[in-house]
């Protein structure tokens, strides 16, 4: 009796499983997102038929070398990671070195926003900013049903 139901409760799972599993695997080998189950945005297709730019947010940080060092180029990335993260939005963070004595700056580009040059103590003020517009990005790309 235990190997029937056994069976049963295995191929109810297959059978739920199975759809979901084949798309997921369809998509990794292939990238299209319309083979993604479940977790397409608005602008997948046209980002992958090249009829629309993906947007991303680059936190430029002006790395001066010859400034009193109180925190590492690792320690700031991983700031800046988690500010954005919070939000639930992904960033890059670009160093540019610079040989000076003047305090690191971030500039934030959002396409061909840009909010900056700000001090480190002020960069924080236009996180809030630059997710907004990433955010505006998102919601006024075509959508071609």
């Amino acid at each position: 009796m235990e190997i029937k139901n056994s069976s049963i409760l295995i191929a109810i799972i297959l059978v739920i499983a199975l759809p979901a599993t084949t798309m997921v695997v369809a998509y990794m080998l292939t990238k299209n997102p319309t083979l993604r189950p479940l977790a397409r945005t608005l602008n997948d297709e046209a980002i992958y038929r090249g009829e629309a730019v993906a947007v991303e947010i680059v936190a430029h940080v002006r790395w001066t070398e010859r400034r009193q060092k109180s925190f590492s180029q690792r320690e700031l990335a991983n700031v800046i990671l988690r500010a954005f993260r919070a939000h639930g939005v992904a960033v890059r963070t670009v160093f540019e070195t610079a040989d000076s004595a003047d305090p690191v700056s971030i500039t934030y580009q959002v396409g061909r926003n840009k909010f900056g040059p700000l001090r480190i103590n002020k960069a924080g003020d236009a996180v809030n900013n630059a997710i907004a517009v990433y955010r505006m990005y998102q919601m006024s790309a075509p959508v071609r049903r």
